[in-house]
C-alpha cells in the first residue's frame, strides 16, 4: 500500500479528494427537496461547508504518512516565501481584473455587448449590499484559497513536475481541480448561478497553468494565495456573472477565452517543459 501510494501521490490524493467531494454533495442533493437551496436546510448546509477542507486534509494525511513532519514543512514552506519582485504583487493583486476587463472591452469594441460598468451595484455606493456580502465571505475566500493552492498546487503540480513537464503537470491537476467542482456545478451550489460548466472546467484548466507558471518563476505561496484570493473575490466586485444578466454568460465567457489565451501564449514564451525563465518547481527541491 505504501509503496502504492508513494509511486503515485497526486493519483490517489485526487480520488480520495473527488470521491469526498462526490459525497458531500451528494448528501446535500438527496437531503433537499424540489425547489430547495443549500440555505433551506441547516443540516445540509452545515454538510456542505466541510467539503472544502477535503483537499488540504488529504495533502496533509498522505504528506504526512509518506515523509513524516519534514514533508509537512515542505507542503507549507511556500508561504512563507515572500520576498520576491514587487512586479509579482502587482500581478498577484491585477490578474483577474485584468483578464476580465480585457475580455469585457473586445465585446464592446467589436460591437456584441454594452459595457456593463465597472463594479456590480450597491459596492461603493447606494446600501453597500453587494460590498457587505463580499466582506461576509471573506473569511471564507480566505480559507479555501489557502486550502487549494497548498493541495492543488505545492502538494500536487510539484510531485507531478517531479516526472513529468510543467505543462502535462498543469493539465492533469487542473483536471482534477475542475472535476472537485463538478458536482456542485450539476447541482448549482456553491459556485456562480448560470456559469458554463465546459467554460468553467476550461478556465480551471487554464488557472493552473498560470498558477503554475508563477510558482515555477518566484517559488512563492503567499503570491499563489493572493492570486487565488483576487480570484474569489473579483466576481464580487465586477458584473459579468450570468446571475446579473437573466443568465446570459457572454461576459464571463469572454474572461474564460482570455484566461485560455494567457495561457496559450505563456506555453510559448517560456516552454512546455519548464513553463519558466529557468527549471520548474519539484516537491524535492532544497531551499
Amino acid at each position: 500500500m505504501r509503496q502504492f501510494v508513494a509511486k503515485y501521490p497526486v493519483l490517489v490524493f485526487t480520488l480520495l479528494t473527488l470521491a469526498y467531494q462526490f459525497a458531500v454533495v451528494g448528501v446535500v442533493w438527496a437531503r433537499l427537496g424540489p425547489g430547495q437551496h443549500m440555505h433551506d436546510d441547516a443540516f445540509a448546509h452545515m454538510v456542505f461547508r466541510f467539503r472544502v477542507f477535503g483537499p488540504l486534509v488529504f495533502a496533509m494525511l498522505l504528506t504526512f504518512y509518506l515523509e513524516g513532519g519534514k514533508g509537512l514543512r515542505t507542503l507549507f514552506e511556500g508561504f512563507i516565501h515572500w520576498k520576491v519582485p514587487a512586479k509579482w504583487y502587482l500581478l498577484a493583486f491585477s490578474w483577474k481584473f485584468l483578464f476580465t476587463y480585457v475580455g469585457i472591452g473586445f465585446l464592446v469594441l467589436v460591437g456584441q455587448a454594452q459595457w456593463p460598468g465597472w463594479v456590480v451595484d450597491n459596492f461603493f455606493g447606494g446600501d453597500l449590499s453587494n460590498l457587505k456580502a463580499w466582506l461576509s465571505n471573506l473569511g471564507f475566500i480566505v480559507g479555501i484559497a489557502f486550502v487549494e493552492e497548498t493541495a492543488w498546487m505545492k502538494f500536487s503540480v510539484t510531485r507531478m513536475q517531479e516526472r513529468y513537464s510543467a505543462l502535462v503537470s498543469c493539465l492533469l491537476v487542473g483536471i482534477g481541480w475542475g472535476l472537485w467542482y463538478l458536482p456542485m456545478l450539476l447541482i448549482g451550489e456553491g459556485v456562480p448561478d448560470g456559469y458554463p460548466w465546459p467554460m468553467f472546467l476550461l478556465s480551471m484548466v487554464c488557472l493552473t497553468v498560470l498558477l503554475g507558471w508563477t510558482y515555477n518563476m518566484t517559488r512563492s505561496g503567499t503570491i499563489l494565495l493572493i492570486m487565488q484570493i483576487v480570484s474569489n473575490c473579483a466576481f464580487f466586485i465586477i458584473p459579468v456573472l450570468p446571475a446579473w444578466w437573466g443568465g446570459d454568460a457572454t461576459f464571463v465567457n469572454a474572461f474564460v477565452a482570455v484566461n485560455c489565451l494567457s495561457a496559450l501564449l505563456l506555453i510559448m514564451v517560456f516552454g512546455w517543459r519548464e513553463l519558466s525563465s529557468g527549471t520548474r518547481a519539484r516537491w524535492s527541491d532544497v531551499h
